[in-house]
């Protein structure tokens, strides 16, 4: 049974701090070198010191990290709430076509799922080196500093009235993030028709896979740690929720830019792609012809010195093309058709190979068509209903398969895994 909560958050006391811009940031992953030399300088409270900490004064990173945590606590920097709480989340934003665009949601305690309840699903690969990073952040300073962002299904909008709280009074604090996005926070009662509402459902991650494995990993240790008899801080975990059908919820493709492989032939390239497409030259904007393009199945290729291609996969059985080995659900993905049959089977490029990932379409165009790059894959973007079934039929995508914007604020509210 899935176990969704109010808890005992850290909020930043503005009267430290000044505006909650100073401290509140992206998450971590997303945050270039630049970027964090940028918000550390700006504000000595900003998240960037925690989430991407440096040695300094003897103390490795994640000791360092801790000191932080507990000196902000100690000087009231950080202020723990005496009652459980939801907190709302509205996020305001300019999607990729310059459309203003709104995102509801909330943040809340989720219990970490036994080895044998599927509760939580995810559709992404994990891999043990971003894990362990985050397992001796977590372990240090013995808190969640940054959410799981998850998809749930509510087609009845049971929680409308729930999240038009939001809509009620003015936000308990906000912030204009370093991503172009305003982000306001709302302080909500502790409501048990909501834990009511989410126990017969299932969560879909849509962004923090290494996030999610790093709780479990921590709540395993702190297991076999401390025997403990019964439920522990640590057996839970900070998510953060949007509905599946919310209107703001945005998944932007990430295009594929790649070098011309050793003996590439681009007339040969476009021969070898007829068997299994329809191969249509594009005089104007490949992007626009992609998105506007029928059929099931459709993506770009721009090709440095030869010309932008529509690409529209054929009507067949796609077992054929791509292989058997992985399910339906996984086949329906056109960036599995692009990597399994493209890159892989036509071009000859190995499996797992690093490839440049562009979110913004033009420079993605821009880089092949100047040469900076040999091709540019233009997608359509992943659709959530497909995230949905890849993690139901426990399916990895394809790694950067979406992505999702915005991503969910670091900052706006801290679970702490000690009482």
């Amino acid at each position: 049974m899935l176990e969704v909560i109010g808890f005992r958050g850290l909020t930043f006391n503005t009267e430290k701090v000044g505006s909650q811009e100073h401290a509140v940031t992206p998450p971590y992953d997303v945050i270039s070198p630049e970027e964090r030399a940028r918000l550390t300088a700006e504000s000595p409270y900003s998240m960037a010191h925690l989430l991407l900490p440096e040695a300094q004064e003897g103390r490795s990173q994640y000791e360092n990290a801790a000191y932080l945590l507990n000196q902000w606590i100690a000087e009231d920097v950080l202020l723990q709430d005496e009652e459980p709480y939801f907190y709302l989340l509205r996020q305001s934003f300019v999607d990729l076509d310059g459309n203003a665009q709104v995102r509801r949601g909330f943040f809340a305690a989720v219990r970490l799922p036994e080895a044998n309840e599927r509760i939580v699903l995810g559709h992404e690969r994990t891999f043990h080196k971003p894990v362990e990073d985050r397992l001796n952040l977590t372990a240090a300073t013995q808190a969640n500093l940054g959410a799981v962002f998850v998809l749930y299904p509510d087609q009845e909008h049971v929680l409308d009235d729930f999240l038009g709280q939001m809509e009620q009074r003015e936000a308990d604090g906000q912030a204009n993030t370093i991503d172009g996005v305003k982000q306001e926070f709302w302080r909500v009662p502790y409501d048990q028709a909501v834990t009511r509402f989410f126990w017969d459902k299932t969560l879909y991650i849509a962004d923090g896979h290494h996030r999610f494995q790093t709780a479990i990993a921590y709540r395993d240790a702190m297991r076999e740690k401390e025997q403990p008899t019964g439920p522990q801080p640590y057996d839970y975990v900070l998510m953060g929720f949007v509905p599946l059908n919310d209107r703001g919820l945005k998944i932007f493709p990430p295009h594929r830019l790649l070098d011309f492989p050793e003996g590439f032939d681009a007339d040969q390239f476009l021969e070898a792609l007829t068997e299994w497409f329809e191969v249509q030259p594009v005089e104007g904007e490949l992007n626009v012809a992609v998105e506007d393009a029928p059929g099931e199945c459709v993506m770009g290729v721009a090709i440095y010195g030869k010309g932008d291609y529509l690409l529209t996969l054929r009507d067949m059985d796609r077992t054929k093309f791509l292989g058997d080995d992985r399910g339906p659900a996984w086949r329906d993905l056109d960036v599995a058709v692009l990597h399994r049959g493209v890159i892989e089977r036509i071009l000859g490029v190995p499996e797992g190979a690093q490839f440049v990932y562009e979110k913004d379409v033009q420079e993605a165009l821009r880089a092949a068509h100047a040469g900076d790059k040999g091709l540019a894959f233009i997608l359509r973007a992943t659709r959530a209903d497909q995230i949905r079934a890849c993690a139901e039929a426990s399916e990895p995508m394809p790694q950067k398969a979406t992505y999702f914007f915005p991503k969910l604020p670091s900052g706006a509210v801290i679970h702490r895994l000690v009482d």
